[in-house]
């Protein structure tokens, strides 16, 4: 017996698995009509998948940039705060200075009155003792003329009231003199006051001057800065309203695009279980009894794809790109980029291209296993290794592990759906 032709064979089980062979003419034009449309709102879903993708590389360029500034504005709140801070210290301490500076200038005009009139004390009381001596000088020693009276028969109580008075005088003199010298001495100690008060001052007027810059530096530097952060504040609005719109009206557009392909989809799965019903009504089934379905295509159960562990598990999560809570159809693995990728089961690749959020993705159909139809598509491949319309077999290599697409990095996005829904992949292995 003649041979069928393999690429013949692969033609009527992709048709056979995409289209409803036995339909009657309504069918197939109603059928016709939904590929078709679902095709061209494929092509436009994908075309804005593709925009939204860019858009939203776009959008983490403008939050980068959004966060960037952010963090600059912070910076420059902070220094802004520390401008403040040293500002106000410095108009503080320059109270504190002016204060202490007017008390030095007010001790400083006391001492400097004090030894104006020290030295004018001073210079009196040196005259006065200059006198005295003048006069002693020319009227002779006291004493001598007294005892020159007592001598010439003059009474001794007179001459000892004459000594006792010379005794005073002298010893006043003496007196005198001393006072003198502890003023000279005085005088001294108040000049040097005067002279470190003199220091003093002008120190701490330079010290208030030096602190006065300091303020006015201060104060323009602050006011840069205000003017900064205000410029700062105003770029952060605009950037961050920029990436708002450009995520409000492509979450808008993929949205519609995907509700509208929902919809298509429903239809069609509607048809194909109806198309299914009449391919197994017509098989002939040796017991006498309905239609079976095909066997299991290699086991009821998928094999691992790829090694390395579960980075992310099928369930609902936070997207890692788009930030949206959303449910993650598969199973993620952790792979380098260039690892091998394999069949988890026999079947037909009946697709093989690129998608905005899936990035490069073959998907097989396995056929019948565990009594429903079960699909495998495999995400963000870096490159293929099989062509649409080719039959694998379980563990042969189609394509390896990629970043493209929807993807922050080298992992294998893997997906199971029976029936056409979705389920957990580690379920079926």
């Amino acid at each position: 017996m003649k041979s069928t032709p393999r690429h013949l064979l692969t033609s009527v089980v992709i048709a056979c698995a995409l289209v409803a062979a036995l339909a009657g003419p309504s069918m197939a034009d109603s059928k016709s009509d939904l590929e078709n449309r679902k095709n061209g709102v494929n092509g436009n879903l994908n075309g804005a998948k593709q925009s939204y993708d860019e858009s939203s590389k776009a959008y983490q360029e403008a939050a980068g940039v959004l966060a960037a500034s952010q963090s600059q504005l912070a910076s420059a709140q902070g220094y802004l705060g520390e401008v403040r801070g040293q500002l106000v210290a410095a108009q503080a301490y320059d109270q504190q200075m002016q204060a202490q500076l007017a008390q030095s200038e007010a001790d400083l005009k006391t001492a400097e009155a004090n030894l104006v009139q020290g030295e004018a004390d001073l210079t009196a009381s040196e005259q006065e003792v200059a006198e005295f001596s003048v006069e002693s000088i020319q009227a002779g020693d006291p004493g001598l003329r007294a005892f020159g009276d007592l001598l010439r028969g003059e009474d001794p109580t007179t001459f000892t009231e004459k000594m006792t008075i010379t005794s005073s005088i002298a010893e006043a003199q003496l007196s005198k003199m001393d006072t003198l010298d502890a003023a000279r001495i005085m005088l001294d100690l108040t000049r040097a006051k005067v002279q470190t008060l003199r220091d003093q001052v002008q120190v701490e007027r330079d010290a208030a001057a030096a602190n006065l810059a300091t303020i006015t530096t201060l104060e323009a530097e602050a006011a840069a800065q205000e003017a900064a952060v205000a410029q700062l504040v105003a770029v952060n609005s605009d950037n961050k309203a920029k990436a708002d719109q450009i995520m409000r009206e492509d979450a808008s557009q993929v949205a519609a695009l995907e509700a509208e392909r929902a919809s298509l989809e429903a239809q069609l799965q509607r048809l194909a279980a109806e198309e299914l019903a009449r391919q197994q009504a017509a098989q002939p089934n040796p017991g006498g009894g309905g239609g079976a379905p095909a066997p299991p295509a290699g086991g009821s159960s998928l094999s691992r794809p790829v090694g390395g562990a579960v980075t992310s598990s099928y369930g609902m999560r936070v997207h890692p790109v788009t930030g949206v809570y959303k449910l993650h159809d598969g199973t993620d693995f952790g792979s380098g980029c260039g690892t091998p990728i394999k069949a988890a089961a026999s079947g037909t690749v009946i697709q093989q291209y690129y998608n905005g959020a899936y990035g490069n993705r073959v998907i097989i159909n396995h056929g019948i296993m565990r009594g429903a139809n079960v699909v495998t598509t495999y995400n963000h491949l870096s490159r293929y290794a099989v062509r649409a319309g080719s039959y694998v077999q379980r563990g042969q290599v189609i394509g390896y592990v990629g970043s493209t697409g929807y993807s922050t990095g080298c992992h294998l996005h893997w997906m199971v759906l029976v029936n056409g829904s979705t389920t957990n992949p580690m379920g079926w292995l």
